[in-house]
């Protein structure tokens, strides 16, 4: 860690123009997404005794933060950004809670907002129609008692994937609600957010799984 906290301490006072060469030269090439989480872990922590140095302020942080996340994002090309969403969540949230007076564009509440939603390759009448098939398949495999690979293909749903990409996304931005500017966005963020219960497998599912998962403890 010692290592990493040097390379840190190092790269977050190094110029815009030339920190991607340094990114790439720094980062280990088998792990480079592990190694820019890393780097954004220790920028998101305040107790760091490096984010405390005089000329280490919240700014720097979250400049160099949108800098590290634009380098996943769109030099590394990690496969779906909801991957990433969380450290922009992570970024967004401190920016506001902590009254940043400067926010890189990349990590102010309605660009990751809209990057979220945007994201969402299912309309909301098309996600509430999933969920409620994928509700149907897990109360007739749990009534029909089944188990192992005969459960998991009763309820494998096709495009579950993007019904679980949507339920997380919405989960992590539902803290920007009436924190968005643009009108249009909100309006969009709180219709997806007035559904989001809808998506669910919902109680009666849910008690299911937890009385099987309670029995097969108590089985020898």
């Amino acid at each position: 860690m010692n290592e990493v906290m040097e390379t840190y301490r190092s790269l977050i006072r190094v110029e815009v123009s030339r920190l991607s060469e340094a990114l790439w030269r720094n980062s280990p090439p088998k792990a480079r997404k592990q190694w820019i989480l890393a780097m954004l872990d220790i920028a998101i922590t305040d107790s760091y005794r490096v984010n405390q140095e005089r000329d280490v302020d919240l700014a720097t942080r979250l400049g160099f933060a949108s800098r590290l996340l634009d380098f996943l994002d769109r030099e590394l090309g990690v496969r779906s950004w909801a991957n990433i969403a969380p450290e922009y969540v992570k970024f967004s949230r401190k920016a506001i809670e902590d009254g940043a007076l400067r926010v890189p564009p990349n990590l102010q509440a309605d660009y990751v907002v809209s990057r979220a939603l945007d994201s969402f390759s299912l309309t909301r009448a098309q996600a509430l129609l999933l969920a409620q098939e994928e509700r149907e398949r897990h109360l007739a495999a749990l009534t029909a008692d089944l188990e192992g690979e005969d459960f998991i293909r009763a309820v494998h749903l096709q495009r579950g994937p993007e019904l679980f990409n949507i339920r997380n996304l919405l989960s992590s931005v539902r803290w920007f609600r009436g924190r968005v500017a643009d009108a249009d966005l909100a309006a969009e963020l709180d219709a997806w957010l007035d559904i989001s219960s809808g998506l669910m497998l919902g109680d009666t599912v849910a008690q299911l799984l937890a009385e099987r998962i309670h029995r097969t403890r108590e089985d020898p």
